[in-house]
């Protein structure tokens, strides 16, 4: 492992609850941390911003697709392999159980990751029928 990933592994993993992302639950920092230690095994040397999105085809599923993209410092992205496939979908999705009803139809989250440790968590949801 790199020592700018396990810092920012580190970093992630140290920092104090909402001081990641403001606002963050507890769940949520636990869920960007896992993530970024998956992460951190194929992060280049150099990167700007690490973006994780999910798409589900309905709300309330449990599966669907998931795009992982690092920034590098020229402003080209690439594609990035985790540790597991699997695990940040899992672990961003296995927080809707603490979440509030109105929360957890989710139908996409965005998870945005810079090295400085900081993150943002986006979630969109289904628009309402027209009436």
């Amino acid at each position: 492992m790199s020592r700018h990933a396990i810092v920012f592994s580190l970093l992630l993993a140290a920092a104090p609850t909402g001081a990641s992302a403001q606002g963050a639950t507890d769940a949520q920092t636990r869920a960007v941390t896992a993530i970024a230690e998956c992460l951190a095994l194929g992060l280049p040397e150099q990167w700007k911003r690490f973006q994780m999105t999910i798409e589900l085809p309905a709300p309330y599923s449990d599966t669907g697709g998931v795009l992982y993209l690092v920034t590098l410092p020229d402003d080209r992205t690439q594609p990035l392999k985790p540790c597991d496939p699997g695990l940040p979908p899992r672990e961003l999705l296995g927080i809707r159980g603490g979440q509030p009803d109105k929360e957890r139809g989710l139908t996409k989250a965005i998870l945005t990751m810079r090295p400085d440790a900081s993150f943002d968590l986006k979630y969109e949801y289904p628009k309402p029928p027209a009436r």
